[in-house]
């Protein structure tokens, strides 16, 4: 234990918010204190449960080992969804902590009261407060969707002290200096920091110069440095701010299909309304170099967006003659959002200044639009110097409206409406799917004439109700982050679906997913299962899952098995890489089998509302085909069933709500 002493207060405290993990005496730290507060616990053999930081229902050595590792690596701040997080710094003489932590409806109450709680005193340390805004940006522990990050810094008036609280640096102008270099190039996440600085002149200021200085040393450009005339203008300005900041939570994911065409030439999709006469006025675009050796775009140039792609894409895949290509966390600097209608593709004519319009991006392979809702991550820095006596409960009043705006943010964000969830930093996107009336199954002739198996006839109607279907397979990067495990074979990329799971298997996992999320995710039924995997109520009557060849849309014997296990197509692969059905639905045909919730059964020629398949049975539905499955197994209509306990390299499955 001495040893553990000495070890921890070299360690040092670790400071976070209160009733956070690991803070077992509730002193707002996590350190030295709560490890000796848990030992004192084990040797008196308390119950108490707030003693078993582990959560294995004992309170014993295991708790110490697990304390530590909260100590030296930081908690984790709980990351509920996607959406806003938010900390808040009050300085004057001293730092006033409200840690990040998820701001919805439900915690903006504790968001208020810590500012209702901060009162002013002499002392100003702006620079100080800042630096350490910044030190707890990059410890934060961050959703994996992490788009934003802002540090939001309101001062009445120059620095005052934070030369005292370092040893780094002798004068004010070195330490502004210091700060604003880290502002420009520290990244949290890989995201850039967004600093704004909202600055009010206090009377007893007299070098303006310098507290002009300090506005734009402190933001992380010149448009986000602003100076107000009065204390009206700051709730307006913090407004303002926060819509800079929730316009940005929100980007588009643009998938391209074109024609691969010779090296070295250079094409450009307009997402804007141009023609032919017009297409060099764009002022919306991606363009780029191809490489037909790397089947890629490369000196890439966006005009009137920003795309988190980076300046060179390689397609992630290719069907015939076709690339595809995807460019995530598209934000149009007009802050609309794509018009699918309005994309075109052109070819630089060589030796010429025009641009030749792609006959073969046609309508059969429209470009695919996502929106997808980021996180974002604020630090606000508040003044609560002496200065601001008079002020001080506008500026309160201010900082509350601007909470409650960015709060909203996370009701805009609903599950419910949007279809993406987070569960332990890892997204997934279901798809909502209209209700209707359908022929499942097949009719005796297609039977007769070998195209289909016994099992499937009688067609007979069914009736849906509206529900949501994954967007793909359940990845093991999913399967992971709910299971804290991964039994799949093919393991080398996370994105690939998970597989080596049993129904049974896939009840625990919904289980926990529903008590992490608070939702009833469950396994899609046979019938839901074969309406989503047709297309919904305006499908194709497409063979597969999409097209009536296998190839564009399948992951299955010939493109897989067939290729022999020294390939790099041997096995399952990446989720979403062949083209999607009617409903943008991924891998409905192939890839893996999927489980559904139904006891296999024979069909009758009933009409049914929402049937569930037969109350007993001994093997469960599965459908859809799988990586060593032959091409009939992969129609929409094809069933097979496997024991509720089996488990196989080729099967997985989707969810369902």
């Amino acid at each position: 234990m001495i040893l553990l002493s000495t070890v921890m207060a070299l360690a040092g405290p670790r400071h976070y918010s209160s009733n956070i993990e690991g803070d077992v005496n509730a002193d707002g730290d996590v350190n030295i204190a709560d490890i000796n507060v848990l030992i004192d616990a084990i040797l008196s053999s308390s119950s108490d449960l707030k003693f078993d930081v582990n959560g294995d229902g004992d309170i014993n050595i295991a708790d110490v080992n697990y304390l530590l590792d909260l100590i030296f690596t930081g908690p984790s701040i709980p990351m509920v969804d996607t959406g806003m997080y938010m900390g808040i710094v009050g300085y004057n003489n001293a730092l006033y902590t409200r840690d990040i932590a998820y701001l919805d409806s439900t915690t903006v109450t504790g968001f208020n009261d810590f500012v209702a709680s901060l009162t002013t005193e002499s002392g100003r340390l702006l620079y100080y407060s800042v630096d350490n805004a910044l030190d707890a940006l990059n410890r934060a522990a961050c959703p994996r969707n992490l788009q934003n990050v802002a540090i939001v810094t309101f001062t009445g008036g120059l620095d005052q002290g934070s030369l005292m609280m370092t040893d780094k640096y002798d004068t004010e102008a070195e330490y502004a200096q210091a700060l604003k270099t880290r502002i420009q190039e520290e990244k949290v996440y890989g995201r850039s920091i967004k600093a704004y600085t909202v600055g009010l002149m206090s009377d007893n200021v007299k070098d303006a110069a310098q507290f002009r200085s300090n506005l734009y040393a402190l933001a992380s450009d010149s448009v986000k440095a602003i100076e107000v005339a009065s204390m009206d203008e700051v709730a307006p300005c913090f407004q303002a701010i926060a819509e800079d900041v929730v316009g940005r939570n929100m980007s588009e994911t643009l998938t391209l299909v074109f024609p691969g065409v010779g090296t070295g030439t250079r094409i450009r999709f307009t997402l804007d309304d141009v023609n032919s006469e017009t297409v060099n006025d764009s002022q919306v675009y991606i363009e780029g170099t191809f490489s037909l050796k790397s089947r890629s775009l490369t000196d890439i140039v966006y005009k009137g967006m920003t795309c988190t792609a980076g300046d060179s894409v390689v397609a992630t895949s290719t069907d015939g003659v076709f690339v595809n290509m995807v460019f995530e966390g598209i934000q149009l600097d007009s802050e609309e959002c794509i018009e699918k209608d309005n994309i075109q593709e052109w070819y630089l004519i060589e030796g010429q200044n025009e641009w030749e319009p792609s006959t073969e991006f046609s309508a059969s392979r429209l470009p695919d639009v996502e929106s997808v809702y980021y996180s974002t991550l604020v630090m606000l820095q508040l003044d609560c110097s002496s200065v601001m006596d008079e002020n001080f409960a506008d500026m309160q009043q201010a900082v509350n409206a601007f909470m409650d705006r960015l709060q909203n943010v996370n009701a805009d964000v609903d599950p419910e409406e949007t279809g993406l969830f987070t569960v332990n930093g890892v997204s997934f996107q279901m798809v909502a799917v209209d209700g209707g009336t359908f022929m499942m199954g097949v009719d005796s002739c297609i039977v007769a004439e070998g195209d289909a198996n016994l099992d499937e006839m009688p067609a007979h109607e069914v009736t849906l109700s509206p529900y949501s279907i994954g967007l793909t397979e359940v990845t093991q990067e999913l399967w992971n982050a709910v299971m804290e495990s991964n039994p799949s074979s093919f393991n080398d990329d996370l994105q690939r679906p998970v597989n080596q799971v049993s129904w049974e298997d896939c009840q625990e996992f919904i289980a926990r997913l529903n008590e992490l999320t608070g939702k009833n995710f469950r396994l899609p039924t046979e019938a839901e299962w074969e309406f989503a995997a047709r297309g919904g109520i305006d499908g194709n009557a497409t063979i597969y899952a999409g097209s009536d060849s296998i190839n564009d849309v399948a992951w299955y014997f010939d493109n897989s098995y067939a290729m022999g296990v020294d390939s790099e197509d041997y096995g399952t692969h990446v989720v979403g890489s062949k083209l999607a059905n009617e409903l943008g639905l991924f891998d409905m045909s192939g890839n893996v089998a999927e489980w559904c919730a139904d006891w296999y059964g024979a069909y009758t020629q009933d009409a049914q509302t929402d049937p569930a398949g037969p109350e007993t049975g001994m093997r469960r539905v599965v459908r859809g085909g799988g990586w060593f499955s032959f091409d009939g197994d992969n129609r929409v209509t094809a069933r097979s069933y496997e024991s509720p306990n089996r488990r196989s390299n080729s099967l997985g499955f989707r969810l369902a709500l």
